[in-house]
């Protein structure tokens, strides 16, 4: 068997540096000459910003160079993150500098062209050489970070080797731990995982165990040390793939006025922000508007927040369906030909030996809660309903107020089209089975997801799921109770049928994958 992850490290050549565009510095550096001094506030000015975007840029594309797209997403962002925080400091050092050029020897404001050319020097000194030097650090960086996630799943299995590139370029520090060979866990990986200082080419493979001697670990840590020993090297002793930092955590940039590290950081939230709300409008069905998109997916963002859990990718109406809104649910009947309970159909029934009414009949009783549990589990969110609970929130919505857990994009409260105005519009004294049917085509003719309060014929009620779909079916989903002859998709008759003919005057429809879940019925989910 050949050595896992044979390749070593392929930096940037020197004809293939980074393409930084230096117009966004000239910018930045114009905007502290006029301002006339330099300070943390400037970080946040338009000219500041863009600097930061195109170092960003840089080191983004030798992250998207370096990491496969099957390592997980939160792998990608902490590195993007940490990049874009890199690049944030870099900016106040470097407008620092700029802000150092602006005066003589004597305290003089410097004439512009002198201080242009000054400043031409901070250029290419820090979007130039530091950047080469920090593109080829990001390269091999985010690469053995996204290894390190492998190695770490496959844990002890293999053993981990340091690697060299062999030639005569490598530096003399890191040829001493070439062919160090020890397992994953062993802490000397912890500090010494490639790379190893500014364009180190050096990598770490994994080998099958037994194929190589085991390395001292004792004296691997010492040659380690050795090897890392000057200031400028000891930052490197970290690993991007346990630490999920692209760049050593103690780098110089980040020794800053604290003013300055809460406006990176504040930035780095707004851009975390803004990046996460791109992906989820992306993920968005297109029978939404654009302003609609951007409402429902800044609202998702706010929901990973309050719910304590990220948004997967969008889920199908099995997924988000089949028990699974409301897996606590246990039938107290189960179907049986023998059974001496029957239904008005005549079906046979015998109690369910495993229903425990204390445990599971509040989840018989919670579909007030299993509806919306359904719709926000097909946008992405892996939540399920709480059974209810009387004095709760849950047990608020059951009185006829389900309609309150949605508001529109505008944050006003949603109105649902209530079955008795539909009914009195039509001049309908009651309703009937065909009239349910006109009414539930006629109100969902859009495609999309609508909550349904329905009464039934002997009495109580019931909310539920309609759903028509892009090729024009309307369906009937049962997110409390899924039953597996009926599937996921059931027929709009079973609801029609069963329909009371005089509707109370707080029941209707509302359509919800346009509008926004109240966050203040959060509560009502497990997760």
């Amino acid at each position: 068997m050949a050595d896992k992850q044979n390749d070593l490290l392929e930096l940037a050549e020197a004809t293939d540096k980074p393409k930084f565009d230096d117009t966004a510095f000239f910018d930045a550096a114009d905007m502290v000459y006029n301002a006339g001094s330099f300070d943390a506030s400037q970080l946040n000015t338009p000219e500041a910003r863009r600097l930061i975007a195109e170092t960003v840029k840089q080191l983004n594309t030798a992250i998207s160079s370096s990491v496969p797209h099957e390592v997980p997403e939160v792998v990608r962002y902490a590195l993007e993150n940490n990049a874009f925080i890199f690049s944030g400091f870099k900016a106040f050092h470097t407008l620092r500098e700029v802000g150092l050029s602006l005066t003589t020897d004597k305290g003089d404001i410097k004439p512009f062209e002198i201080f242009r050319r000054d400043v031409e020097k901070v250029n290419n000194q820090y979007n130039h050489n530091y950047l080469y030097a920090e593109y080829n650090h990001a390269v091999g960086a985010s690469l053995m970070a996204a290894r390190w996630q492998q190695i770490e799943a496959d844990g002890d299995r293999y053993d981990l080797q340091y690697r060299t590139a062999q030639d005569d370029r490598v530096r003399e520090d890191h040829a001493i731990l070439h062919g160090t060979t020890l397992p994953p866990s062993d802490p000397f990986w912890a500090q010494y995982l490639p790379p190893n200082g500014w364009n180190c080419r050096c990598t770490a493979v994994q080998v099958r165990k037994g194929k190589y001697p085991q390395s001292d670990p004792a004296l691997s840590m010492l040659r380690g040390q050795n090897c890392t020993e000057a200031a400028k090297q000891q930052i490197f002793r970290f690993n991007p793939g346990k630490d999920l930092k692209l760049f050593p955590p103690k780098h110089p940039y980040y020794k800053a006025p604290e003013a300055a590290k809460q406006i990176i950081e504040q930035m780095s939230e707004e851009q975390q922000r803004e990046k996460r709300i791109t992906e989820i409008i992306a993920e968005l069905p297109d029978n939404l508007t654009d302003d609609q998109k951007k409402a429902i997916a800044s609202h998702c963002f706010e929901l990973e927040a309050k719910l304590g859990i990220t948004k997967g990718k969008p889920m199908s109406v099995e997924d988000a369906d089949k028990q699974s809104a409301n897996p606590n649910h246990v039938e107290e009947f189960i179907l049986d030909p023998n059974g001496s309970f029957v239904d008005k159909a005549g079906n046979h029934y015998r109690r369910n030996p495993d229903y425990d009414a204390k445990k599971h009949r509040r989840f018989s009783i919670n579909c007030q809660t299993c509806a919306p549990a359904y719709a926000l589990r097909l946008l992405g969110f892996d939540i399920k309903a709480k059974g209810r609970t009387p004095g709760t929130k849950m047990d608020y919505l059951a009185y006829q107020r389900s309609f309150e857990a949605w508001k529109n994009t505008d944050g006003t409260p949603a109105v649902p089209t209530l079955t008795y105005d539909w009914m009195q519009g039509k001049e309908y004294k009651q309703m009937s089975p065909k009239r349910y049917e006109e009414y539930f085509n006629e109100v969902c003719k859009e495609t999309g997801v609508y909550i349904l309060t329905i009464g039934w014929k002997g009495g109580g009620g019931h909310v539920t799921i309609l759903q028509r779909f892009a090729d024009g079916t309307l369906s009937y989903i049962e997110p409390q109770h899924f039953v597996e002859s009926a599937g996921a998709k059931r027929s709009i008759s079973e609801l029609c049928n069963s329909g009371a003919t005089k509707p109370i005057r707080t029941r209707g429809i509302l359509r919800v994958d346009d509008k926004l879940f109240n966050t203040d019925f959060i509560d009502i989910f497990d997760k």
